[in-house]
């Protein structure tokens, strides 16, 4: 997940003790019988103690992970911990996943007015971006030589290097066969829009638990 501070150009305006939480939902049972589960899913880092520009929030989808089957995280704690080569696919990596909705909150306080402030975003499974990581947002004015993030960028991907990145034109396209009365069906295969580009030789791969990633959404 990337979290802009609005304010991330303006001097003074960093958010203090901020931290962040998530929590999946996911949707059980058969037929006209559904329940909701909620799950605490755990962040590398869920506190930052001085917010000026840009969080990235990164779980790992390890053995533990709610996010993953039950199969698969079996499949992991078989393998010592690690995914099976095997499985580094968009497709497969999908077929891994076991969540509906992520809710993204996050809470700290204004550096300008000493308040609390908070903000909050609900991903569908939709919103996944599988093979892609966020664009860089923070550069450096060359006539004043003070760091500034570009917030036009906050949306923007490129598809990771040593990793195939799934293809979001099929995306888009089944979205647009799929029949308006599946509505659970159609926010499933929702994307939002995004622009990509391609990374680097130089980008580092990142490993399983950085896989998953989310459209951003600012504080």
């Amino acid at each position: 997940f990337q979290i802009l501070n609005e304010l991330c150009n303006k001097e003074g305006a960093e958010i203090v003790d901020a931290i962040m939480k998530v929590v999946g939902i996911k949707f059980k049972g058969s037929g006209r019988v559904t329940r909701s589960e909620y799950v605490r899913v755990n962040l590398v880092d869920f506190e930052h103690p001085f917010l000026s520009r840009v969080w990235h929030g990164v779980h790992v989808l390890d053995g533990t992970s709610p996010l993953l089957t039950d199969k698969a995280k079996q499949r992991i704690r078989e393998n010592n911990g690690s995914w099976p080569s095997h499985w580094f696919r968009p497709d497969v990596i999908k077929e891994k996943l076991d969540f509906a909705d992520l809710i993204v909150t996050v809470a700290g306080i204004s550096n300008i007015s000493a308040l609390t402030v908070h903000a909050y975003k609900r991903y569908k499974i939709g919103d996944v971006l599988i093979g892609y990581n966020f664009a860089p947002l923070v550069f450096r004015d060359k006539k004043t030589g003070m760091l500034e993030v570009d917030k036009t960028l906050v949306n923007d991907v490129r598809e990771q290097a040593g990793l195939e990145g799934e293809d979001l034109s099929v995306r888009r396209m089944n979205v647009a066969n799929t029949p308006n009365t599946s509505i659970h069906g159609r926010q499933q295969l929702e994307a939002s829009t995004i622009r990509i580009t391609k990374a680097s030789d130089h980008d580092v791969r990142p490993g399983p638990g950085s896989l998953i990633r989310a459209m951003s959404f600012k504080v």
